[in-house]
């Protein structure tokens, strides 16, 4: 039996859970480090989108200042690239 490459396994795990790579939010993640910064990607995770609010959890509530500094341009961005998410606000949680 031939051994599976890491790549191999992760498509077979993203089928069995029904991810779609492609969806617009499945590249929203793919492209955060763009949309965020990546000054901020290690600090600052998309926690959730509902009704046109994402939610971003931060490491410290430092992070969560330099979110909202930059909340034009990151709404911005993500209205740019994901028009269809209809993304209108940012809201940001402390507590990864």
């Amino acid at each position: 039996m031939k051994e599976k490459t890491t790549q191999e396994v992760l498509e077979l795990l993203l089928q069995r859970l029904n991810i779609d790579r492609s969806s617009p939010v499945s590249r929203v993640h793919q492209l955060w480090g763009d949309i965020i910064g990546e000054d901020l990607i290690l600090n600052a995770k998309i926690h959730d989108l509902k009704r046109g609010v994402l939610v971003i959890k931060v490491t410290h509530s430092t992070y969560a200042s330099m979110v909202m500094l930059r909340r034009k341009a990151i709404l911005s961005r993500l209205k740019e690239r994901f028009p269809e998410l209809k993304i209108t606000q940012i809201q940001v949680r402390s507590g990864i």
